[in-house]
């Protein structure tokens, strides 16, 4: 097809097994058919992974992807993607990160970067504009993330490159290893660092120096403005900038479905202290931006005094607040601090690693995990010690670590515990309790990831008004259908989700038109956004997962919430799940049927990978 503004139209192949670095046309019919990111990587690793690959094998990929508005003046365009199967669930998966490192890539002349086999020995990946390089990082191997990212920028002379890299974690596999970048911001879940650590991958360090060109510059501009001023007058955005992701502590907590103790209930007695207001009374120092964002939710802050004086992180963000904090039982803000820094160091997701440590607080607590097992670690629940201490060990793969650095599924199953693992297709919770907010249970269940918040955070929707929908059922099916296609536009345009709200469907579709003067009607957007999670699904499908995947733990379908505001409750599944599937155009298995795979035209690519 003709040039699509907005692209670079440059993509990057790196095989690492051939020591090459290739660069490709970009499949800009795929970015016309899905958008960017999300969308795109979809339609690529459905395309060019074989089916049931070992995932930390040479034959997985990690597909970086930007979009058109990446690089652009759109408010909060920084969202970079990587597409890959994970080693924590063994489904497809895809995972966000904000920063600098997106419009980096697309300055530095690529859409996307394809990394596919393995390298013998470490090494790192340089991009220099249109000079790519494949080095040694022997030097590299051992470090933290943060030490990766100095001694780079050192290395290489430029205080100003963007550098993505793994710390021990994703060297020695841990299953939910991240990969950071911009030193306070991680492609989180799903394992992408284990991935990139399989293939011998430290880092990929870039800079770039070329601009990015919009079809109707004038257009670009007049929408842009009307997106500032949506975000100018919305009081959440105003909150979120004010306290950063932890305004969301008092709501979730009051409302008693924040994920407390491994998920035993979904209220936490101490959760003052992790709450945005005593964050900004008592710990944050500055405010912290991605590219190109007007609202400024990251927040700085540095413990004062105590055993962990002076450690300074940009965070915690509610999801950590949340895993780290009041799934462990653990008040201590210093603590999940301390945390929260143990993580970054070693390229943790911070959701899951707080998830596993909790699991494993309840083992040690009705005597699963024996004291012997743990160093002379106490390992019960509010222990902040003994949490930081445990997150190091994992990070380590040393003692009961090298056991928890495989997820909890995987745990659960050596020890006999599967009950206590509060996880879906093998990926953790986030922090959002699913008896006292029926359509997160839902999502988790449908998620292509495992259990992941962000395919369709209803929360918002449910909690309204008088907060009582959370517990209703009906309607929850479209709901989530609702939610999910609103994300994957997001993801897909590469916008922070924070900016939808100030950017709703038919703004996200007016502003693609004028990066790249292609035209959709608000329903034809929707339909790609169907064709999206189709092919998410159809990936899956492949690998052997249906509607027997779509579950929850049984403590959140049969034991009733103990306490708080959502005491008595539970999670009926089955009537959310028929609802969603039926307006999916699914069967009573959760497959795509010919008839839905037809009308969103990728019926001949479900064809083709059945081959």
């Amino acid at each position: 097809m003709s040039k699509v503004m907005g692209l670079t139209g440059v993509m990057l192949r790196v095989n690492l097994t051939k020591g090459t670095a290739e660069r490709e046309e970009t499949p800009k019919e795929l970015f016309a058919r899905y958008f960017g990111g999300r969308g795109v990587g979809a339609a690529l690793l459905i395309k060019e992974l074989p089916a049931h690959i070992e995932p930390l094998g040479p034959d997985n990929k990690l597909i970086f992807l930007t979009s058109p508005l990446i690089g652009t003046m759109v408010p909060g365009a920084n969202k970079a993607n990587v597409t890959f199967m994970s080693p924590l669930s063994n489904t497809y998966s895809f995972s966000l990160c904000g920063g600098h490192l997106a419009p980096e890539i697309k300055f530095a002349g690529y859409d996307g970067i394809i990394i596919e086999g393995a390298s013998e020995t470490p090494v790192y990946l340089w991009i220099d504009n249109d000079q790519v390089t494949i080095r040694d990082a022997a030097h590299l191997w051992g470090k933290s993330t943060h030490d990766t990212q100095t001694t780079l920028r050192t290395e290489l002379k430029d205080s100003l490159i963007r550098v993505a890299c793994i710390g021990p974690a994703g060297e020695k596999l841990t299953r939910f290893a991240c990969v950071q970048a911009d030193y306070h911001r991680e492609f989180g879940r799903g394992g992408a660092g284990a991935v990139l650590g399989s293939k011998n991958l430290k880092a990929i360090a870039i800079r770039g120096t070329n601009a990015v060109e919009a079809a109707n510059p004038q257009e670009l501009a007049e929408l842009t403005q009307k997106v500032y001023r949506n975000l100018a007058n919305s009081p959440k955005c105003k909150i979120r900038r004010a306290y950063g992701t932890p305004e969301m502590t008092d709501g979730t907590n009051a409302k008693g479905y924040w994920g407390t103790k491994n998920f035993q209930t979904g209220y936490f007695e101490g959760y003052q202290s992790l709450t945005g207001e005593y964050m900004k009374e008592n710990y944050y120092t500055v405010d912290a931006s991605c590219y190109g964002c007007p609202v400024g939710c990251g927040k700085v802050g540095k413990i004062k005094n105590g055993l962990w004086a002076n450690t300074l992180i940009e965070g915690p963000e509610f999801e950590s607040a949340g895993l780290l904090g009041a799934n462990c039982g653990v008040s201590s803000l210093d603590a999940v601090v301390k945390a929260t820094e143990i993580c970054d160091l070693y390229g943790l997701d911070t959701m899951s690693a707080g998830a596993v440590v909790s699991f494993a607080m309840e083992c040690y607590e009705r005597g699963i995990i024996k004291a012997e097992e743990l160093e002379g670690l106490e390992l019960n629940f509010s222990n902040g010690q003994s949490l930081v201490k445990i997150l190091e060990m994992i990070g380590e793969r040393r003692g009961i670590g090298n056991l928890l650095a495989e997820g909890s599924k995987r745990a659960a199953e050596s020890l006999g515990a599967s009950e206590l693992a509060m996880q879906v297709k093998g990926m953790e919770f986030p922090t959002y309790e699913p008896r006292g907010c029926k359509g997160m249970g839902l999502t988790y269940a449908i998620s292509p990831k495992g259990a992941h918040h962000m395919i369709a955070p209803t929360m918002g929707a449910e909690t309204a008004g008088d907060g009582l929908g959370r517990f209703q059922y009906q309607g929850k099916g479209a709901l989530v259908r609702e939610v999910q296609a609103q994300m994957a536009l997001v993801d897909s345009l590469g916008v922070c989700a924070t900016i939808r709200n100030g950017m709703n469907m038919e703004l996200g579709l007016a502003l693609f038109k004028a990066v790249t003067g292609i035209d959709y009607s608000v329903e034809e957007g929707f339909l790609i956004c169907e064709r999206i999670a189709n092919l998410e699904r159809l990936f899956n499908v492949r690998e052997g997962f249906s509607r027997k995947d779509d579950t929850l733990p049984r403590r959140m379908t049969e034991e009733k919430m103990p306490s708080g505001p959502s005491a008595g409750q539970v999670v009926e599944l089955k009537p959310m799940l028929d609802e969603f599937y039926e307006l999916m155009g699914w069967d009573n298995n959760g497959i795509p049927t010919e008839k839905r795979l037809s009308e969103l035209g990728i019926v001949d690519i479900w064809h083709e990978t059945r081959k």
